[in-house]
């Protein structure tokens, strides 16, 4: 969590308040002046994982369902597959235009993916009674649910600015008497102005309080 000396800061109104920059992983020192790039490093290497395990799920299941006439037509169509897919995830990596969506795709699908190999495992679990499987489902949904939230931030405007902008901390226009701070709960960046933090206040983002209420006690104490 963010913690600063003196006064709590306070929000500035609703439209200052989402101009924010996506996080989701706690920064480091060689991003903190730019969060995007860390959170863009961290989605980049999802994608080539989930490049990797939408390729090879997809070959098995056209494999299985003797989609290919020849091992030749199926060698073939892992190369194509495989740097394809590479192509996606160095395009992103490089933050290339034409590379943003289709690296959402990839995300999309290797979400879906997971989902189905979770319900398969649910499924199959209930049937046979064998607790592993409940493990395998469990993995595979936190997976399924990890790269359904990468893809869909790729949605908010700040990312997507970001993403074709060296340092996107210079697209905020900040007014006089303000300042960028991080959510403690997602991380994302917002422009608060300083004064008193109620307990009420909450990030436009998530919805969780901007301030916990260990820091709000302490703070009255401070003031007292």
């Amino acid at each position: 969590m963010v913690q600063k000396r003196g006064p709590v800061a306070k929000t500035v109104s609703q439209g200052r308040a989402e101009e924010m920059v996506m996080a989701g992983s706690a920064p480091s020192a060689s991003y903190a002046g730019d969060p995007i790039a860390h959170v863009h490093r961290g989605t980049g290497f999802v994608v080539l994982v989930d490049a990797g395990i939408v390729v090879y799920l997809t070959y098995t299941t056209l494999g299985a369902l003797g989609f290919f006439p020849s091992s030749a037509a199926a060698n073939g169509f892992l190369v194509v597959a495989l740097v394809l897919a590479y192509s996606v995830y160095a395009g992103y990596r490089s933050r290339r235009s034409w590379a943003y969506w289709p690296a959402v795709g990839v995300l999309f699908a290797a979400s879906i993916m997971f989902a189905f190999l979770a319900f398969l495992n649910l499924l199959q679990s209930l049937m046979s009674g064998e607790f592993i499987l409940l493990v395998f489902t469990f993995l595979m949904g936190w997976a399924a649910l990890g790269s359904g939230r990468r893809a869909v931030f790729h949605w908010h405007p700040v990312y997507r600015s970001g993403y074709h902008n060296t340092n996107p901390l210079t697209t905020f226009d900040l007014q006089d008497g303000e300042m960028l701070a991080a959510c403690p709960s997602c991380l994302a960046v917002l422009a608060i102005r300083p004064a008193m933090l109620g307990q009420a206040d909450k990030c436009p983002h998530c919805g969780n309080g901007l301030v916990s209420k260990e820091l709000l006690a302490r703070h009255g104490g401070e003031e007292e």
